[in-house]
């Protein structure tokens, strides 16, 4: 019977230590297909940049339902309006106060 439960145990250490190695072996390939923070950087200006050129060539064609410079005028006045709501709501906001909360299922 303990020669029974001995080879129990190793094949369950076996399996274990090589269900590990797998685990340990995809770890390590995650991290090193991990994206540096200078790379992402580096892409986000090369992104921006397309956008821009993008953005510029649009406006070169002037092949669109509404003006551009309709609408970025009508983009810009939404976020002026969206930050001047934004700071009325913080002005109105002074003090935030809680209640002590009942039992359970709202009985006291």
């Amino acid at each position: 019977m303990e020669q029974v439960l001995h080879n129990l145990w190793v094949l369950f250490i076996a399996i274990g230590s090589w269900i590990v190695n797998r685990l340990i072996g995809k770890i390590d390939a995650l991290e090193k297909d991990k994206a540096d923070a200078q790379g992402t950087k580096e892409t986000e200006r090369t992104v921006f940049k397309l956008l821009h050129d993008l953005d510029r060539r649009v406006d070169n064609v002037k092949h669109t339902l509404v003006a551009r410079e309709e609408y970025k005028s009508d983009i810009s006045a939404l976020h002026v309006r969206i930050n001047d709501l934004e700071q009325r709501k913080a002005d109105k906001i002074k003090n935030i106060r809680t209640h002590p909360s009942k039992g359970q299922n709202g009985e006291t």
